[in-house]
């Protein structure tokens, strides 16, 4: 009498197991500790600098008094410009999450253009310092303030470009609420942004101003 045996089945093959943070958000993650330590190293330059100063900022001319950065008033419209799109770019992210396009675009949209906004308001003040001899050459200050405001103007420069590159992709049905990796890498990014600014503000224009 033959002897059945017994196969044993085939079990499908289980999908493979991520880890909860997607890799691209751990790029971002990574990629953003970086930027900590390297604006982080700024300040403390910033500070050794003005630490090592019997008085800081250095005297500035006595002809000309508003020779230093002021905090009002285009300083504190960027700041109000630049946190108020930290909130559009938040809630755009929000909205392709939900699958919500159409107020996705518009915020998004409104986001690059408050963007651009503040790096105008950066461009005015650079000038109008140039105007009234305050450069990178005249004095450690000067040297300090236009380095690190220089830089994260570049870095807001750059978070621009990938919210546009971000918008173009979504136009083309690259995003939706299973599928929005990059959006929210770049909304980690400019939430950064913003972040950075806070503290130059308050470094860089408040404690010369309000002492």
């Amino acid at each position: 009498m033959a002897v059945a045996t017994m196969l044993p089945s085939a079990s499908p093959q289980s999908p493979p197991q991520y880890p909860r943070i997607k890799p691209g958000m751990m790029g971002m993650y990574i990629f953003l500790a970086s930027e900590v330590m390297f604006f982080g190293s700024l300040f403390a330059v910033y500070f050794y600098l003005a630490g090592s100063h019997g008085t800081w900022p250095p005297t500035a001319p006595s002809s000309t008094p508003e020779y230093y950065v002021s905090w009002f008033p285009i300083p504190l419209i960027n700041t109000v410009i630049l946190l108020s799109s930290g909130v559009t770019c938040h809630f755009a992210a929000d909205a392709i999450a939900r699958d919500n396009r159409r107020r996705f675009f518009m915020l998004q949209i409104a986001t690059i253009v408050l963007g651009f906004a503040f790096e105008a308001g950066q461009l005015y003040e650079f000038i109008s310092a140039f105007g009234r001899g305050l450069n990178l050459t005249a004095n450690t200050f000067a040297s300090a303030f236009f380095t690190m405001t220089g830089f994260h103007g570049a870095h807001v420069l750059g978070g621009l470009i990938l919210l546009i590159l971000i918008l173009y992709r979504a136009s083309k049905g690259q995003f939706s609420s299973q599928h929005h990796v990059g959006v929210a890498a770049v909304t980690l990014y400019w939430h950064f942004v913003d972040v950075v600014w806070i503290f130059l503000f308050g470094i860089l224009y408040l404690s010369v101003t309000l002492k």
